[in-house]
C-alpha cells in the first residue's frame, strides 16, 4: 500500500514539474516505473504459490486454483480424498473418466461424470483442446516431459508426480497428498491431507507387525495380473505396485525375477504354479472366466491358484486398487486379508464404510460397500494397461 501511495504522488508530481524540469522528469519517470514493477512483482508473490514436483521442477500456481486438470489416472482419487473442492477438477484422463462412470465415484461425484477428457488420448495431449479448459494447473506423469514442454510452452503450469521407489503405492499415495496439500491448502485444518496420511501410516504399521513374523516358507506364492487378454498376459514383477502389494501383505511374488511389468505366456505361469492369483481392474478379466476356462488358446485349470479356488479381483473404489489411490490404505487391509485370511480378520465392508465416511464424508449403503469389493469389469474399458496406468 506504500508503495502504491509512493507511486501516485510520483505520477501527480511528474504532472506539476515536466514542462519546466525536463531531467528531473526523466528521473521521477524511472523511479515511478521501477515502483511499478515492484507493486506488481508483490502482487504476483501473493496470488501465487511455488510449487515443487517430483522431476525437482517449480511451477508457479495460482493460490486459489479454481481450474484443475490431473492427466495421471489415479489423481482425482486422490484429489477428492484432499477435501479440495470438487469442482475445481475440470478435465482428466479417459481412464479416469471410465472408473468414475463404473464405479461409486459416479454417486458420490456426479459432476465429474461430464468432466472433459477428450483433450488426452494415451499420452498425447491435444494442447488446443487443453487450452479451452483454462486451467491454473495440470498435474501430470513427471517422466513424460514432453508432456511439460507443451503445456509449460503455452503457458500452462504443469507439476509433475512419480511413483516412489520399489512401486511403494502408500508411499506414492503420500507424497502426491503432500503437494496436493500444499498445492491446494488441504495439509491442515482446511482439509484432509494430514489425516489420510497419519491413517495410511499407523494401517502400515499394523500390517508389518503381523507380516514381519510370518516365516518364509509360509508365505504363499502370488502372482499379480496386471493386464490380461486372450491375446496378451501381463503380469506385475519387483519395483511396480503387484511387487509391492504382495511383499507388503506377506506374500512371495511369483514373478520376482521380472522388474516392472512384463507380457508373458502360459508356460511361464505353468512354471511359476502360483498360490494365489490376483487380477487387477484395468483388464475385464474376472476370476471367473479362470476358474471356467473362458479365454481362448489359455489353459489354467492346470494352475494350483485356479484348482484351490484362490483367485481374486482386486476391489475398485474411488479408483482402481493396484495403483496408488484415495483408497490405498483400504487396498493394505484387503491385500493382508486376502493373503492371510488366518491373520488378518478385517470386516472389509464395515473398514470401506468407516473410511468413506471419515475421509470422502460420504455414507456408502451396504450394496455400495459390497460392490466396491465386487467391482465391475466394465471399468477397465477406456484404461490402458502400461505406461498410462
Amino acid at each position: 500500500m506504500k508503495k502504491r501511495v509512493v507511486l501516485a504522488a510520483v505520477i501527480c508530481a511528474l504532472g506539476v514539474i515536466s514542462a519546466g524540469c525536463g531531467s528531473a522528469a526523466d528521473t521521477m519517470q524511472e523511479e515511478a516505473a521501477s515502483l511499478q514493477t515492484a507493486s506488481s512483482e508483490e502482487t504476483s508473490a501473493e496470488n501465487y504459490i511455488e510449487v515443487v514436483d517430483q522431476n525437482n521442477m517449480t511451477a508457479k500456481v495460482p493460490k486459489d486454483a479454481s481450474r484443475v486438470v490431473l492427466t495421471a489416472l489415479p489423481l482425482p482419487s486422490i484429489y477428492a480424498i484432499t477435501g479440495a473442492p470438487i469442482e475445481n477438477l475440470v478435465g482428466m484422463h479417459p481412464g479416469s473418466a471410465s472408473a468414475i462412470e463404473n464405479s461409486v465415484m459416479k454417486s458420490m461425484y456426479p459432476d465429474l461424470v461430464n468432466v472433459p477428457s477428450n483433450f488426452i488420448d494415451g499420452l498425447d495431449i491435444n494442447i488446443e483442446e487443453l487450452l479451452k479448459l483454462d486451467p491454473d494447473v495440470v498435474m501430470y506423469w513427471a517422466e513424460y516431459t514432453n508432456q511439460y514442454d507443451i503445456m509449460t510452452e503455452a503457458g500452462i503450469p504443469a507439476v509433475g508426480v512419480k511413483t516412489q521407489a520399489g512401486g511403494d503405492a502408500l508411499k506414492t499415495m503420500e507424497s502426491w497428498l503432500e503437494i496436493m496439500g500444499t498445492m491446494f491448502g488441504t495439509d491442515s485444518d482446511n482439509g484432509n491431507a494430514a489425516k489420510v496420511l497419519e491413517y495410511g501410516t499407523q494401517v502400515q504399521s499394523e500390517i508389518a507387525e503381523v507380516v514381519n513374523q510370518i516365516p518364509e516358507e509360509d508365505k504363499p506364492k502370488v502372482l499379480y495380473l496386471y493386464g490380461h487378454s486372450a491375446d496378451e498376459i501381463s503380469v506385475s514383477g519387483n519395483d511396480f505396485y503387484g511387487g509391492f502389494w504382495i511383499e507388503s501383505a506377506g506374500g512371495s511374488n511369483a514373478a520376482a525375477e521380472i522388474s516392472g511389468h512384463a507380457i508373458v505366456n502360459m508356460e511361464q505361469v505353468y512354471q511359476w504354479n502360483p498360490d494365489i492369483i490376483l487380477i487387477t481392474t484395468f483388464t475385464e478379466t474376472m476370476p471367473e472366466d479362470l476358474y471356467n476356462n473362458t479365454i481362448e488358446g489359455q489353459d489354467w485349470s492346470q494352475v494350483a491358484a485356479v484348482q484351490n479356488g484362490k483367485v481374486f479381483k482386486e476391489p475398485l473404489g474411488t479408483y482402481r486398487w493396484f495403483p496408488p489411490s484415495g483408497d490405498a490404505p483400504l487396498m493394505a487391509k484387503w491385500m493382508a486379508q486376502t493373503l492371510h485370511p488366518d491373520l488378518f480378520t478385517y470386516d472389509m465392508v464395515e473398514e470401506i464404510k468407516s473410511y468413506y465416511e471419515e475421509f470422502y464424508q460420504y455414507t456408502l449403503t451396504q450394496e455400495q460397500a459390497e460392490g466396491i469389493l465386487a467391482a465391475n469389469p466394465e471399468a477397465a474399458k477406456g484404461a490402458s494397461f502400461g505406461s498410462s496406468r
